[in-house]
């Protein structure tokens, strides 16, 4: 195979290993390859049996991440919440002292020869069967999820699936002890903190009771007796002062009844009273004085008594109202000395009330300290009494969901795929040695039918650019034409590059169209005749011809007529449907060769040179097929 250089004049094309050669050489070969395979297939399997299998059992563990109450108010939390980061710390606790010493210890691996040794350096045969349960330990996490895997490898399959599911019974008694211990030692702690409380909550209720003796506070019914007392007192100066304006009132209106009348018989209700006695008697006296005046005349004895009864009369009325307004008098005065003496125990205990007040701001202080202690000390008493129920009853965060199985084949090592590796070692081996043996021989990089390119002896065929070749007959007729113009190019010294775009070329490896997209570099696709030096181009592969571009075809050809002397195109049949690249070489190119039969030239052949020159836009020549033609008017 080949690769351009550059496009620049004096680059050449490197020449490597064809790719059809490689095949040739390695079938040529095979029984060394084959030899190969098997020599290091059966070294692999010897080496396998020499190994002492390991078996591995996993264990599955769910740890549940849901909050679990056992009382209504926790102290120790159960479960472990949705943080990831706490999950993936299980690992680690599952790998720990606490819980591989249990299984250590319940399983007696410090006996066990795998795993147990002799005791020194300051380890005991239990630290030693610890460190060697550890290596034979590997827990992992299920990716997005909380299931941790426990797998155990031993040289015993039963053993393996033992120590897997004594270390997942041992991390679940753990978690378990791990909660009941810390549910025990926050209650041990609050119940010492709980005596503690109770001697302060009892210093400061008596604290209270002292204060409210050294200042004589008494409450009933939530008040201090001076509050009451106010309150009586202000009831009672209401009263009083009623009275005392009802006696100033009374007082007077009689006063000004008896300056007025003389009497106060008037304002004197006379119902069940001395003045309305006396009121009835001047009323019936002067009722007599007047008949008796009718009938015996006013100095009639009769009628001079009758007068001295109705003087009587009204004397007695006059004494009368001077004694109700001495009495009213007397009521006024009694009503004003209840108002002073109210008012001035009203005052004192006013003044009182000040120092009984800043008495009660203090005594209030108090009992809010001793309130705050209260309610603390109850929620420790709640929190020891839910502590102590949760010791007991420990909710479970993980659980056992698949026991280890006893495993059925052995884990290590993979025979299987140990075995492959070493099919395809022995097979890369044989391969190297087949291309070894193939290079010092001389023989790889030959091509054995080299010689159905080489131009025939004698030929002179002479090339210069860009030049089409095609024909009337089958494509086989053009393809040997083109070849028979390279290879007389190339005999005589100059760079030629034979393109191959008939509808017949092949499809299947690398070509133009794969350099054009990039797919492939130049080395990859051309082909070189180490002998003759004839560079070879094909179409390319189909998948890659279907996407070419006319701009893409361009620039391939223009870096190929660049690079080489001479570029010989064959596009095969004329009269068939091209494609892009045969059409667009055809528009860039202004030589062309038609490849006829020897000896004659047909009325069609010659119409059809007619046709391609385009009137003269491009030069035609006739090559016959299996001759050495001089093509010098080509150029």
């Amino acid at each position: 195979m080949a690769s351009l250089s550059g496009n620049r004049p004096g680059r050449q094309i490197d020449s490597t290993v064809d790719l059809y050669d490689l095949g040739r050489t390695l079938l040529r070969r095979r029984w060394t390859i084959l030899f190969c395979v098997v020599a290091v297939t059966g070294l692999a399997f010897a080496a396998l049996s020499t190994i002492a299998p390991r078996y591995s059992a996993t264990a599955r563990i769910l740890i549940d991440p849901r909050e679990q109450r056992v009382v209504q108010n926790e102290i120790v939390q159960q479960g472990l919440g949705g943080d990831m980061a706490l999950v993936d710390s299980q690992i680690e606790v599952i790998t720990s002292e606490a819980v591989l010493g249990r299984v250590v210890e319940s399983m007696n691996l410090a006996d066990d020869p795998q795993f147990g040794g002799q005791p020194g350096g300051g380890r005991t045969a239990a630290d030693i069967a610890m460190e060697g349960l550890a290596r034979a330990t590997e827990v992992t996490r299920r990716d997005n999820t909380y299931v941790i895997e426990i797998s155990v490898t031993t040289r015993e399959a039963a053993k393996s699936a033992r120590l897997a599911n004594a270390i997942a019974a041992a991390y679940v008694a753990d978690q378990i002890s791990s909660a009941a211990n810390s549910a025990r030692d926050i209650s041990a702690a609050i119940r010492s903190r709980l005596a503690e409380l109770q001697k302060q909550l009892n210093d400061a209720e008596e604290g209270i009771e002292t204060f409210k003796r050294e200042h004589n506070i008494s409450l009933t019914e939530g008040q201090t007796l001076g509050d009451r007392r106010l309150t009586d007192l202000s009831a009672r100066q209401s009263e009083a002062l009623a009275r005392v304006n009802e006696a100033n009132s009374r007082l007077q209106v009689l006063e000004e009844s008896l300056r007025t009348r003389g009497y106060v018989g008037a304002t004197v209700s006379d119902a069940g009273s001395a003045m309305g006695a006396l009121r009835t008697r001047l009323a019936d006296a002067r009722q007599r004085l007047a008949d008796l005046q009718n009938v015996l005349g006013p100095r009639h004895p009769r009628v001079t008594a009758a007068i001295q009864e109705v003087t009587q009369a009204e004397t007695a009325i006059r004494e009368e109202s001077g004694r109700l307004v001495a009495s009213a008098r007397d009521d006024q005065r009694i009503a004003v000395d209840a108002l002073n003496k109210i008012n001035a125990e009203l005052q004192s205990a006013t003044t009182a009330s000040f120092s009984t007040n800043q008495d009660l701001i203090r005594l209030r202080e108090l009992e809010r300290e001793a309130q705050s202690i209260r309610l603390v000390y109850e929620s420790f008493l709640v929190r020891a009494q839910e502590t102590a129920q949760q010791e007991g009853i420990a909710a479970r965060t993980a659980r056992v969901i698949a026991e280890a199985a006893v495993p059925a084949a052995p884990s290590f090592p993979p025979r299987m795929p140990l075995l492959m590796a070493a099919v395809l070692m022995g097979l890369f081996t044989g391969i190297l040695m087949a291309i070894l043996l193939d290079f010092f021989a001389g023989l790889l990089g030959r091509r054995a039918n080299s010689a159905a390119l080489m131009p025939r002896p004698g030929a002179e065929v002479q090339l210069n650019g860009l030049v089409l070749v095609t024909t009337l007959h089958d494509p086989v007729t053009a393809r040997q034409g083109a070849l028979d113009l390279a290879q007389g190019a190339a005999s005589r010294g100059r760079r030629t590059i034979f393109i191959d775009l008939a509808e017949d070329a092949p499809t299947t490896v690398p070509g133009l169209a794969d350099i054009a997209l990039g797919e492939i570099s130049a080395f990859g696709a051309v082909e070189a005749d180490q002998d003759s030096g004839l560079h070879v181009l094909n179409i390319g592969r189909s998948r890659a011809v279907e996407r070419l571009s006319r701009r893409e075809v361009s620039n391939v050809i223009e870096a190929v007529t660049a690079e080489y002397d001479d570029v010989v195109v064959n596009i095969g049949e004329l009269e068939t449907e091209h494609g892009l690249p045969a059409r667009t070489v055809a528009e860039l190119t202004r030589n062309a060769a038609l490849v006829v039969n020897p000896g004659r030239v047909d009325a069609r052949e010659q119409r059809m040179v007619e046709a391609l020159s385009n009137d003269g836009a491009v030069t035609v020549s006739l090559v016959a097929r299996g001759e050495a033609s001089r093509l010098d008017k080509v150029a």
